[in-house]
């Protein structure tokens, strides 16, 4: 890069003022993209499994007392904060949502000032933008679940050891461990960060770069201790009561293989994003060959999580959202590799770099404008589908659904079962009866010989469609009618 160049690049990182006002332009983008229509997305199954969980263990102190250590294992401090929003104002999508929005929101600013004294100010405001901007990250913000909390805590987590190591701060390890706990809390999954610090250790150890003060062997035994503490601990109760945490999550994901590795791998990619996959491996070697310690730890933590999820769905349940907490390591190392492009720049040439940050953002910019408008924010329209059912329905009427749980809330007073408890042979043909079949595509469960019945002996009145790549997320609404003077005229739709 031409001096000329270089010496803005220096006074923008001597210059807060500047640097202030982008982040809030960032906090204030972050901001609109998660609260607009934040209410408008029907609820999916599992935010009305995380508002069930939230009202029925921590919607009182009471509650609360008995749901948390000692008496149980966790401090699930979103799902907490998330009870006392509905208590107070009441169970609806956009108070189901506000937690996880505004949390995502404050995660801006609360990683730029715990993370520029390491990467420097341009990359996390690079980075950050680009989290601002990612669909992931938006989806999860407008989601009653805790992936944006989980993110958070264990970034913040991961970065206390690295702090530790770094400048040889103990005390930073026991934070690492408080952190981290709060991250597992919201969900199992945050623990993928325990091989990476030990993996970075590891490294460090074995490559030719310099060494940081707090590599020592006190570092070494005090990250080691709680893992023993807690493998004694687990091993004490297996013995006692014949199950312990670690086994109650294996017994429930395992033997469940529900995809393949390259599947789960093309998925991972499709929503971190290829480019920035791309990007972020080149740069991560780059930084591994120019043997910068900080490079070094932030390639870990993107890859690490993700080649031990590919490998673990061979054997059990996986998703590509149990590496969601990656996603920021992505981006850093990202802005990273486009920070060096601009270092390495020369007069004009300085166009090239920021062409790929714009290739990073209009990207991201097509789909948040897909996911608003076409997309129903990647969920179906449970909402739709039961309003149709609701305006064409009688007093009488059995709902038969592949989510009962959601007809519970948007039928709240209809005859709502699960579909798979539908047996054909107990249909009543003398009573003017008509069963509604709710199905959906993407994971109804719907035994065979039950759909197959309704497909030949109902008719299809609604299809709410809602299509992702690779995957439809569409409802379906059957009505079979006992009256037989109905079968030939059913409703349609006002």
């Amino acid at each position: 890069m031409d001096d000329r160049a270089r010496s803005i690049l220096k006074k923008f990182e001597e210059m807060p003022a500047y640097q202030y006002l982008i982040l809030a332009g960032i906090v204030m983008l972050s901001a609109v993209l998660r609260f607009y229509k934040l209410g408008e997305w029907s609820f999916w199954i599992d935010e009305i499994f995380t508002i069930n969980h939230a009202i029925s263990h921590f919607s009182r102190p009471e509650l609360i007392l008995e749901n948390i250590p000692p008496a149980r294992n966790w401090v699930p401090v979103s799902v907490i904060l998330t009870a006392q929003v509905l208590k107070i104002l009441g169970i609806n999508e956009w108070n189901a949502r506000l937690v996880s929005a505004a949390i995502g929101v404050i995660t801006m600013p609360v990683l730029y000032f715990a993370l520029r004294k390491t990467f420097g100010n341009l990359v996390m405001l690079i980075a950050l933008l680009l989290l601002a901007l990612s669909p992931w990250h938006i989806f999860w913000s407008q989601s009653a679940r805790f992936y944006t909390s989980l993110l958070l805590l264990s970034t913040l987590a991961l970065f206390a050891f690295y702090y530790a190591i770094e400048h040889d701060l103990p005390a930073f390890i026991l934070l690492f461990y408080v952190l981290l706990y709060f991250a597992g809390s919201e969900r199992f999954v945050a623990f993928f960060f325990v091989p990476v610090v030990f993996g970075y250790m590891f490294m460090l150890w074995v490559l030719p770069v310099e060494k940081p003060k707090g590599l020592n062997r006190r570092t070494v035994l005090l990250s080691l201790l709680p893992v023993i503490l807690f493998a004694l601990i687990e091993i004490g109760r297996f013995a006692l009561h014949g199950s312990s945490i670690t086994s109650f999550e294996l017994d429930t994901f395992s033997g469940q293989i529900n995809t393949t590795p390259l599947r789960l791998t093309l998925s991972i990619v499709y929503r971190i994003g290829a480019p920035v996959v791309i990007l972020g491996l080149f740069g991560g070697i780059y930084m591994l060959l120019t043997k910068q310690r900080a490079g070094l730890f932030i390639l870990i933590s993107a890859t690490l999580p993700v080649i031990l999820l590919i490998f673990l769905s061979m054997f059990m349940f996986a998703v590509d959202r149990y590496v969601f907490i990656t996603l920021l390591p992505w981006y850093i190392l990202c802005a990273l590799a486009i920070k060096e492009l601009l270092l390495l720049a020369k007069s004009r040439t300085v166009l090239l770099p920021v062409g790929v940050l714009m290739v990073f953002l209009f990207s991201s910019l097509g789909d948040i404008y897909l996911y608003y408008q076409f997309q129903n924010g990647h969920r179906p329209d449970w909402r739709a589908a039961y309003g149709y059912v609701e305006r064409n329905s009688k007093s009488g009427d059995i709902v038969y659904s592949s989510r009962y749980e959601m007809g519970d809330y948007y039928l709240p007073n209809a005859n709502n079962r699960n579909i798979n408890s539908f047996d054909p042979a107990t249909l009543a043909d003398d009573k003017p009866v008509s069963y509604w079949f709710v199905i959906d595509d993407s994971t109804g469960g719907v035994n065979p010989s039950i759909y197959a019945w309704i497909q030949d002996s109902s008719f299809l009145l609604d299809n709410e469609e809602v299509y992702l790549p690779g995957k439809s997320m569409s409802i379906r609404v059957y009505r079979y009618s006992s009256d037989l003077d109905q079968r030939a005229d059913y409703p349609s739709d006002p």
